[in-house]
């Protein structure tokens, strides 16, 4: 678990300064690079596939000054809040983690399940080969990007969970953070 727990912190680090690079004025190529280097911790499947998105795209033009006006009124960035990581063994991918976390730049710092990231190693590298998410109109997981074959249900045989921090006040987050999955 060290091995993905620190692909996690790097994962967070690496969104992390994508959201600040993106903040700075006439930085789209510093901008770009960091959203490359975040980028390379997912892996694409396929073309027809969703990419795995974090809230950032890139840049093809700077922004306007009514952004940089506007910018003081943005929060603080804050990193991301690991839960929860379940370890599986998948037929598919041999090792597979599902990666339990925060929205990114929790607003409030609000502790509740909003997003999982699968992670498992490909070509000899840990990757993210999808993401799920909270599903805003029923409590359940939503697909949302990366492989279309994975579901929350069925990610294989669960060898080990490491809980790491209990969610807030939120019913269905504390039931996930719970449940042996």
């Amino acid at each position: 678990m060290e091995k993905i727990k620190k692909f996690i912190f790097d994962l967070v680090q690496a969104e992390q300064n994508a959201h600040a690079e993106y903040r700075k004025r006439d930085n789209m190529s510093g901008y770009n690079d960091a959203f490359d280097y975040l980028m390379s911790f997912t892996h694409d499947v396929s073309d027809d596939a969703p990419a795995i998105g974090f809230g950032v795209g890139r840049m093809s033009k700077p922004d306007d000054e009514v952004f940089f006006e506007e910018l003081f009124l943005m929060l603080e960035i804050r990193p991301r809040h690991l839960y929860k990581i379940s370890h599986y063994e998948n037929s598919k991918y041999s090792d597979l983690w599902a990666c339990y976390m925060s929205i990114a730049n929790p607003y409030n710092d609000i502790p509740r399940f909003d997003d999982c990231f699968i992670v498992a190693e490909v070509n000899g590298e840990l990757k993210i080969v999808a993401k799920f998410g909270r599903d805003i109109d029923q409590p359940k997981w939503k697909h949302y990007g990366g492989d279309r074959e994975l579901k929350m249900s069925a990610l294989g045989k669960l060898i080990a969970i490491e809980r790491m921090r209990e969610p807030g006040n939120d019913p269905w987050s504390i039931k996930q953070y719970n449940k042996e999955i």
